[in-house]
């Protein structure tokens, strides 16, 4: 890419440059999905694997798992219950509580999402030329941002 502002700006642009690649791969999974006539989007397989792993999970207990808020995950299973993939229901012992599990078309489906993410893997590995070791990288700064946020470090160093 020519005149590409956010690599000249180097790791200051840090934070646009994870947003440029995660969209580049969402919107290019969206369209592998669509080619395989699977009617999901990107983000449910790993909303899918939680539900099968742990059956009556809460909309927090997902959250959790994978670190999203939970409007955002309200928004995300919301979808997946229209699209038949998911059941709701409430807690047996706390009514108040939403939980979800699966609907047999994503038992149906699951299997060959599986094989999918199986190639994904294989994918990003060769995508990464063999040199996972971004994924440390990650983890230093997953767990940087958990101490204090970026604008709070910022703010810091304004005082």
């Amino acid at each position: 890419m020519n005149n590409d502002l956010v690599r000249e700006m180097g790791y200051i642009a840090l934070a646009t440059r994870l947003k440029r690649i995660s969209d580049k791969m969402t919107h290019s999974t969206r369209l592998m999905y669509r080619n395989l006539n699977i009617d999901i989007e990107p983000n449910w397989y790993l909303v899918l694997v939680i539900v099968q792993q742990t059956p009556n999970i809460s909309v927090m207990g997902i959250a959790e798992k994978l670190g999203f808020t939970h409007q955002s995950v309200i928004t995300i299973t919301n979808k997946m219950v229209k699209k038949d993939y998911l059941q709701v229901s409430k807690d047996e012992k706390d009514k108040r509580k939403t939980v979800f599990n699966l609907n047999q078309r994503a038992v149906e489906i699951l299997p060959k999402i599986e094989q999918i993410w199986g190639y994904g893997k294989e994918v990003i590995y060769e995508l990464l030329n063999e040199d996972i070791s971004i994924i440390e990288h990650l983890e230093v700064l997953e767990s940087n941002l958990e101490k204090a946020s970026f604008g709070e470090r910022i703010l810091e160093k304004n005082n």
